[in-house]
């Protein structure tokens, strides 16, 4: 793709142009946070219309993202019309250079406005905003190690990038320079999405803007009601009369403190950065192999056991006396367990079950390896549980949860119990890796093993099964045993 001596990869600037697009959107974003809070509405509002402020709102914002951006523009504009003698590069560079940055940074407004819009109409939503940022660094993490360094080639990325509507502006930028196929139309398609956008997003940062000035926000008192954990509900109907009442009160309670505070949820949000372990065998051996299952049931342990287990003291700490007095170590162990059963239970079954219909291997196998990934939570549960109460009374202390703004009481170096939970899970799921990631690999070792027969793999399966049952049963006495007999200060 040339013009006279100029080498341009297209593929690049598309590249570099989408990662620009969503700096720009990034900054807009938070650009329009800041300036929004410093303002003082209820003065404002007396001087000026609603419209009025939201546009001084948007050029204000527009001027510290996106004019930065045009001066170096500009340059480069210039510069290549000169060096490759074509002056109307610089006026389709220019347009597209400012088309493509008011996009973004008026796009990051309205999203700005409409999260402060959303999360003053809800409570939950205000509370659950902080985890954004976890989501983000997640999704980005999967990216990298999807596109950039894992199964899906750099070439088949670039290919994504050629329909996605943001690379149209470089061809509108370089329409007089590059022989780009279909390059016009995607010109076109550039300008179109301007002249239709600048307008709708104004409109759109006008309107959303005035919602969040002048609408009422909904106090935190809506969602923080006073609810009981022993009347009628969905868990009396469903598990009454073959779970008794103590250990179903505590796993409400359980439930009911992970909807408030969800650091489970910000746990199971990290263990997102684990997935590789699932999909790569997948992407290498273009089916669902029996050891992507197999991680597949241990990240779902893991994930439980962070979830319920991990904080045990931390969740009850400022109830603790009256948690300690009001339920024995049988019902809260067990409650505590069956909390994380019935959330992540059925899913992973249902997962195991469902992308298991894309591997070669049989339903009862299938089947096998779903009850080994039950068994596998309940293991992961109780041995968490056991250690998150060997901790100190004072070694339970406010702290705030990583990439957010939430404080939570927590174990100090409470990670190196994670560690541990890793540690004995991973040895307890050892017999089915061994043999399912030979059967993968395979070699003399698979070979030895007989690991391509069922037979040799269910075999497997259940000697796991096997030891997850005898760990949790010896976790679960020591933490019954650890509860009854702890102590306050």
């Amino acid at each position: 793709m040339t013009r006279s001596d100029l080498t341009l990869p297209i593929s690049t600037i598309q590249t570099a142009a989408v990662a620009g697009f969503l700096t720009l959107l990034w900054m807009a974003i938070q650009q329009t946070s800041s300036v929004n809070e410093r303002l003082n509405t209820d003065h404002l509002l007396t001087t000026v219309s609603a419209p009025e402020a939201a546009l001084g709102l948007l050029f204000t914002v527009y001027r510290q993202v996106a004019v930065p951006v045009f001066l170096p523009a500009l340059a480069v504009a210039v510069g290549l019309a000169l060096g490759t003698q074509t002056p109307v590069a610089a006026l389709t560079i220019g347009v597209a250079v400012v088309g493509f940055v008011t996009l973004a940074a008026l796009l990051g407004i309205v999203l700005s406005l409409g999260a402060k819009l959303a999360t003053n109409r809800s409570p939950r939503l205000r509370r659950y905003k902080s985890y954004t940022y976890v989501l983000a660094f997640v999704l980005g993490f999967l990216v990298w190690t999807t596109v950039l360094q894992g199964p899906v080639s750099n070439q088949t990325a670039i290919e994504w990038l050629r329909v996605v509507p943001l690379t149209w502006f470089v061809d509108l930028a370089l329409f007089e320079l590059a022989d780009v196929p279909a390059g016009q139309a995607r010109s076109l398609g550039a300008l179109g999405l301007t002249v239709v956008g600048l307008p709708s997003l104004t409109g759109a940062t006008i309107l959303l803007a005035e919602r969040v000035w002048t609408a009422d926000r909904v106090g935190e008192s809506a969602i923080h009601r006073s609810r009981s954990l022993v009347g009628a509900g969905i868990a009396e109907r469903v598990f009454a009369g073959w779970v008794s009442r103590p250990v179903l009160t505590v796993a409400r309670k359980r439930w009911l403190q992970e909807r408030r505070v969800p650091i489970g949820l910000l746990f199971q949000g990290y263990m997102l950065m684990l997935t590789p372990l699932v999909y790569l065998p997948i992407a290498a051996a273009g089916e669902v192999p029996g050891v992507s299952l197999i991680a597949l049931a241990f990240l779902s342990a893991i994930g439980t056991a962070l979830a319920f287990g991990a904080e045990l003291l931390g969740t009850e700490y400022s109830s603790l006396p009256m948690t300690l007095t009001s339920v024995s170590g049988q019902h809260f162990i067990r409650g505590t367990v069956f909390a994380g059963v019935t959330i992540t239970g059925p899913l992973t079954v249902l997962a195991i079950l469902l992308l298991g219909l894309a591997s070669p291997l049989g339903g009862v196998e299938l089947l096998v390896i779903a009850l080994v990934g039950v068994a596998l939570i309940i293991c992961s549960v109780t041995v968490s549980a056991m250690l998150g109460l060997d901790a100190s009374y004072y070694a339970i202390r406010p702290e705030v949860i990583p990439f957010t703004s939430i404080t939570a009481y927590t174990e100090s170096g409470g990670i190196f119990n994670w560690g541990k939970v890793f540690a004995v899970v991973g040895l307890v799921s050892l017999p089915a890796c061994v043999v399912y990631g030979a059967a993968f690999v395979g070699g003399p070792v698979a070979t030895a093993l007989g690991a391509a027969t069922p037979v040799v793999r269910i075999g497997s399966l259940v000697v796991t099964m096997l030891l997850a049952v005898a760990v949790g049963v010896f976790a679960y006495h020591r933490a019954v045993r650890a509860y009854n007999q702890y102590t306050l200060p």
